[in-house]
């Protein structure tokens, strides 16, 4: 089971995922809303999912402590994603972002 832990929409996001294939993926002005999720009984955020309009995307992610130490699903961590585990409390390294 998940719980979501932090939920915000940017509305004039233009966010552009890159997808481990190399394809890329704009996600349109509308907007976007991101969901971080847990784990039943765990703290740590475990992917981000993204929606937007038809758009859709998850990002997982791994942790040592409070830092960011892996993610998949994306190429690299849209800025908006990035501000979220940061207002959580957690340590993005800046080579995560495009």
């Amino acid at each position: 089971m998940q719980t979501n832990i932090f939920q915000r929409f940017f509305p004039s996001s233009e966010t552009v995922l890159v997808h481990q294939d190399g394809s890329q993926l704009t996600i349109p002005s509308e907007g976007v809303e991101i969901t971080l999720h847990t784990r039943e009984n765990e703290h740590d955020p475990y992917c981000a999912e993204l929606i937007s309009g038809e758009h859709y995307a998850t990002i997982g992610f791994s942790f040592e402590g409070k830092e960011l130490s892996n993610y998949d699903g994306v190429f690299w961590i849209p800025q908006e994603v990035g501000m979220m585990l940061k207002d959580a409390g957690y340590v993005v390294p800046e080579d995560c972002f495009s």
